[in-house]
């Protein structure tokens, strides 16, 4: 058992129950609240409390929001919803895709640093301690040119040590953004493991990008979490190849390395309003879970990728704490 820090405080990591891996409650870029007329408050807390509300009518009962600062992380957001739901939301420090200039100057251990006082002082002087520590590898990681250590590879390379310094100082695990179809996941675990960091407290996420089970199964064999969290659509042929995915990591023996989720938002933005969707965070529980079951997954299968998988995740990054 370990504590996980939530929106709400901190709870046992035997009380996460069933966990939906990668979320946001909202998403866009830093300083967007300060746009005139793009942020509509009191209808982003409404949508995120109904989509919270809905998925924990299907059993849901945490969602880990993977939305760091430079991605628009809400404080705000956060206190009103924490006051209005019972749902666990596990908020991240970090960093996204495009390594911001303020980081461009500071060494592996000054960025840590800032991420160890989010962790262990709260986010903006607020109460409110993220429990998990985001990365995102895309595009960007093919970008190797520019200035001696400072090409978009660079930093990336640069924050992911950083990301790993602070995991380990604090006990907190790491959830990766990956583009899958570059099989990312895997200079990420190079990285992570020259750091001295337990595998086991990584997720490389949007891993069902990809059909190449030769790398999943290479990721989930180092000791890593394999993140099948991006589940749009709840068309049979979509439900089959993205479940299909999860079932064959089952059948591998890997049940315990894998964890589901979205990629979605009620409230998203990305510079416009969508369509209301409170039920964005239900493909999962409502489609690809009973998939699933009825395709050979027992409901010890399905325990172990919704609730057993994370709770490991958090309780392998605390040993590393108390190792180090």
């Amino acid at each position: 058992m370990s504590i996980v820090q939530t929106i709400r405080g901190p709870v046992e990591s035997t009380a996460l129950g069933r966990t939906l891996s990668h979320e946001h409650l909202t998403n866009g870029v830093s300083g967007m609240e300060r746009i005139p007329g793009l942020l509509r408050r009191d209808e982003m807390v409404n949508r995120c409390v109904e989509a919270l509300e809905r998925v924990r009518e299907d059993g849901i009962e945490t969602l880990i929001d993977l939305t760091p600062f430079d991605l628009g992380r809400q404080m705000w957001l956060f206190e009103e919803v924490a006051a209005r739901t019972t749902v666990n939301v596990v908020c991240a420090t970090g960093v996204y895709r495009w390594v911001p200039p303020i980081y461009f100057g500071w060494d592996e251990d000054e960025i840590a640093a800032h991420f160890v006082r989010e962790i262990s002082d709260g986010i903006e002087g607020s109460g409110i301690r993220p429990g998990i520590i985001k990365l995102a590898w895309d595009l960007e990681y093919r970008l190797n040119e520019g200035v001696p250590g400072g090409s978009p590879r660079a930093q990336l390379e640069k924050t992911a040590r950083a990301a790993a310094r602070a995991a380990k100082a604090t006990g907190t695990p790491m959830s990766c953004h990956t583009r899958a179809v570059d099989a990312l996941g895997t200079p990420l675990l190079d990285i992570f493991e020259d750091e001295g960091l337990d595998l086991r407290a990584v997720t490389i996420g949007h891993s069902n990008d990809t059909a190449d089970l030769d790398y999943l199964e290479s990721i989930a064999g180092r000791g890593a979490v394999v993140g099948l969290d991006r589940f749009f659509s709840q068309a049979d042929d979509y439900v089959a190849q993205r479940g299909g995915l999860a079932l064959a990591l089952i059948k591998a023996g890997f049940a315990e390395q894998v964890c589901l989720g979205h990629d979605a938002s009620p409230a998203g933005l990305w510079g416009r309003w969508r369509e209301p969707n409170p039920d964005c965070w239900t493909l999962v529980p409502e489609y690809e879970v009973p998939w699933l079951v009825a395709n050979g997954a027992t409901e010890d299968d399905i325990e172990t990728v919704m609730r057993r998988s994370i709770q490991s995740t958090f309780e392998a990054a605390a040993s590393m704490r108390v190792k180090g």
